[in-house]
């Protein structure tokens, strides 16, 4: 049993979809179910619908589609796209795979009834590769077929016989027997039309098991299709076999009698051969009657009737002239007009190719110019952050010296006095320069700010070589105990006068206190003897 949010789901989706489509949906959907099957039913139905009813463009383009799919159907051939637009406009854009597939294909076929067969062949293209993943395998089939009859009538019949071939297995796969027969039959006359003997008979065998669901139409084209590959490619008892079936197997008023003709000319019983064509009566088929032309004059030149067969011959050549003519003229039309497509897709190709290649180039260089805005911007961030830090910390040491100096100017050391007083000068002559500079981190006042942070070091330095030269036993006595330089610094600044946390704010040093332990360690002094400050600025009076 399914989850009860399942149907919750279900039923929403249902409301959803009544309320993105009309009525006339529904019987739309219907129309798709019957429509193969019941062509003038569906055309009925679809033909009382009002457009007006619909409520969107997908119910306007699926009712074209239809609409064009039953006419089609019902033999109303149309040359125009009044119907079909919709669907055309619609599903360039939108729609499922089987969608493009049928629109392509009916928009093909309408180019066919037009007798433009280069946008055609373009459409029925299309429309198999737009329909690509579709399992509408039937409109695959005739696809493959429609072309066929185009490559027929343009006397290119290599493509006829590959087109067909596709067209065959499609149609067994539907499960269309009658269809399927229909190309293998045309197959038997395309590889005899090339003279491929073997094919052509492998045809005829695969064509022979399913005969007997064939109707008497499909039968006779076949055996018609089988009886003259034997008049070309077969022996006088294989002629004579076919001959005889055919006329046993088809009722008479349904007999080709062209083909009889030429198989009884094949086998050289030229009366039985007069008495057949004599059956025949010329008619609107151009094909029909070249044939008969064609076989009457070899008829007549056998029979020694010399008059007679160059009356026919002329027919025939006659005939054979308009038709190769024109068939000439289709043939120049449609490699001129396709190459002309071909060229024009190409154009288009390398076009929408160049705006690709542009487009992935605009957008690597603007990924790249975004990659270094975002880097520069977090440099300058951490550099501004830097920099404000540092001001932080310099402002801090001025506040804490200019204290110092407030409040124990009597107790320091004139000499201390001065070092302070020049330090603080310098961290004055910084402040001054970066209010003019409008608070602006230039690379400049960067700089000169890190030498200013730089130079606590080189004032502590400076500390103690004054100190070296002014009291070398008290720099020597620090050494002697082991002290470090940096550690003799830092005694110096005792000697200055600075008190211990005055010392640990200006060095930035939150452990100075371990500092001092360390120092008191190596001086010899106990914890709780003295405070090192007074001890050092006393060593300092003695030494």
């Amino acid at each position: 049993m399914k989850p009860f949010h399942v149907y919750i789901i279900s039923v929403i989706l249902c409301l959803i979809s009544c309320k993105n489509h009309s009525q006339e949906w529904e019987k739309l959907q219907d129309v798709e179910t019957y429509i193969e099957a019941n062509a003038d039913s569906a055309l009925v139905t679809l033909q009382n619908i009002q457009p007006e009813n619909f409520s969107n463009k997908e119910e306007k383009a699926k009712h074209a589609l239809l609409l064009s799919m039953a006419m089609d159907k019902n033999y109303i051939d149309r040359t125009d796209f009044e119907v079909l637009q919709p669907a055309i406009d619609y599903y360039q854009d939108h729609g499922t795979a089987d969608d493009k597939l049928r629109t392509f294909y009916y928009e093909g076929r309408i180019y066919t009834n037009q007798g433009n067969n280069t946008s055609a062949i373009i459409r029925f293209n299309q429309a198999l590769t737009q329909g690509a993943t579709s399992g509408n395998i039937r409109t695959k089939a005739r696809a493959h077929f429609a072309q066929a009859n185009i490559y027929y009538n343009l006397y290119q019949f290599d493509k006829y016989v590959e087109e067909n071939k596709q067209a065959a297995e499609l149609f067994k796969e539907a499960g269309m027997t009658n269809s399927y027969a229909n190309c293998l039959i045309r197959l038997i006359n395309g590889y005899t039309l090339l003279k491929d003997k073997e094919n052509a008979q492998r045809t005829i065998d695969m064509c022979r098991p399913i005969l007997p669901t064939l109707s008497i139409g499909k039968r006779n084209e076949f055996y018609t299709a089988s009886l003259i590959h034997l008049t070309e490619n077969g022996s006088q008892e294989e002629i004579t076999s076919a001959l005889t079936e055919y006329r046993t197997t088809i009722p008479i008023e349904k007999l080709d009698w062209l083909t009889i003709a030429n198989a009884y000319l094949a086998l050289g019983n030229y009366q039985k051969a007069l008495s057949c064509i004599q059956n025949y009566h010329p008619a609107s088929n151009v094909d029909q009657n070249i044939r008969f032309y064609a076989i009457s004059t070899q008829i007549y030149q056998k029979m020694n009737q010399p008059e007679t067969a160059l009356e026919s011959y002329q027919c025939y050549a006659n005939i054979s002239d308009s038709i190769d003519l024109t068939t000439y003229k289709k043939n120049a039309q449609f490699i001129e007009e396709f190459h002309k497509q071909e060229l024009e897709n190409v154009r288009q190709q390398a076009t929408q190719e160049r705006i690709i290649l542009g487009a992935i180039i605009a957008i690597l260089v603007l990924s790249i110019i975004c990659i270094w805005i975002y880097v520069r911007l977090n440099i300058n961030r951490k550099e501004k952050e830097k920099y404000r830090l540092q001001c932080l910390d310099i402002e801090t040491e001025r506040d804490n010296l200019t204290q110092l100096l407030a409040k124990q100017k009597e107790e320091l050391s004139e000499e201390a006095q001065m070092a302070l007083t020049k330090r603080l000068s310098l961290l004055n002559r910084f402040f001054m320069a970066h209010i003019t500079n409008d608070e602006k981190s230039s690379n400049k006042l960067q700089k000169e700010m890190e030498a200013l942070i730089n130079n606590r070091a080189v004032f502590m330095d400076s500390t103690r070589l004054s100190f070296a030269a002014s009291h070398p036993h008290f720099i020597q006595h620090l050494k002697e105990h082991g002290l470090t330089e940096w550690e003799i610094n830092y005694c110096c600044l005792y000697a200055l006068g600075l008190k211990g946390k005055d010392i640990g704010t200006y060095i930035q040093m939150r452990s100075h206190y371990n500092q001092s332990s360390l120092i008191r360690e190596k001086l010899g002094i106990g914890e709780h003897d003295t405070n090192l400050g007074i001890y050092l600025r006393k060593l300092l009076v003695e030494t």
